[in-house]
């Protein structure tokens, strides 16, 4: 019977979409009983096994007990460096695909504690995050398993959870949901780095809901704890809070939350060099005279 051509030109692609064979990840493994550990290759991590090879083609693999193997040490893998440059340039869209190639090439090994393909869909949700799109964040997010990570990694996987949220808010039980998801990392210990978007997430959420009151105070909250851990974040908490400013009746009438949106903005000049948002320029102005209550 003959195949069908579309069935062949879906294989195709498949194959083009999907390579058939995974990268043995260069590594050092130390076995008990042995002083000097074995350069090599792993080419896969099932069963309780770790399996080795002395070839970068994974020739003449053999399989090594877990219990059996006192330490193993991955190298940085081949487009690592580039991907972690073009990362750090803020490259986002080419740095998250580098790193998606990296995650696909090695992921026979992704069962195992920090492996170079966990590591790899770390990075890309990071990239996910920081260009904004959260859609594909959420997308991308279940090929992560924690098993692949150590626990000091797990509380940005989750994280991610809710940073992929953001990319749908348009009903108030998907915006309830978000923010029952947040208000639970705020129970457990986190760096300051991991609070400050656990505060942002929650400020896009209080925002949309119109409760501009608390949006703000989490915008604060998020770019007071993460300003010397990551400035981008920080600088996105001040455009919003600015913005959100900007949006309120209330600084007519409040002359302490003019005295805020002054303060902010004054400090985003001084911090970044650069001009407000358009829409919260005002701000910049010197501060209009209190008015003459006598």
């Amino acid at each position: 019977m003959k195949a069908h051509p579309i069935v062949i030109l879906l294989s195709m692609l498949a194959c083009l979409a999907f390579p058939l064979y995974a990268k043995p990840a260069p590594a050092e493994m130390l076995l008990k009983g042995r002083k000097v550990p074995e350069t090599g290759y792993v080419t896969k991590a099932e069963a309780g096994k770790v399996f080795f090879s002395a070839s970068p083609t994974g020739k003449n693999e053999r399989g090594y007990p877990v219990k059996t193997i006192v330490r193993l040490t991955f190298k940085e893998p081949e487009g690592w460096a580039d991907a972690e440059t073009a990362r750090l340039n803020k490259k986002f869209a080419e740095a998250e695909k580098l790193y998606n190639t990296i995650a696909i090439d090695y992921r026979k090994i992704a069962s195992l504690e920090d492996n170079y393909s966990s590591l790899a869909r770390l990075r890309q949700l990071e990239c996910l995050r920081d260009s904004g799109e959260y859609s594909k964040l959420a997308k991308i997010i279940p090929n992560l398993k924690k098993s692949g990570l150590s626990e000091k990694y797990h509380a940005q996987v989750d994280l991610f959870v809710g940073w992929a949220g953001l990319a749908d808010l348009s009903t108030d039980a998907k915006i309830d949901s978000l923010e029952r998801m947040i208000n639970g990392f705020r129970e457990i210990e986190m760096l300051p780095g991991q609070l400050a978007q656990a505060f942002y997430i929650s400020a896009v959420a209080n925002e949309k809901k119109g409760n501009a009151g608390r949006a703000l105070t989490d915008y604060h909250r998020a770019f007071t704890l993460d300003f010397g851990e990551d400035r981008d974040m920080a600088r996105k908490a001040m455009d919003s809070a600015l913005r959100l400013y900007a949006a309120e009746d209330r600084l007519h009438k409040d002359r302490q939350r003019l005295e805020e949106a002054h303060a902010l903005a004054a400090t985003y000049k001084k911090v970044f060099g650069d001009d407000v948002p358009s829409e919260a320029a005002q701000f910049a102005k010197p501060l209009p005279p209190l008015e003459d209550e006598g």
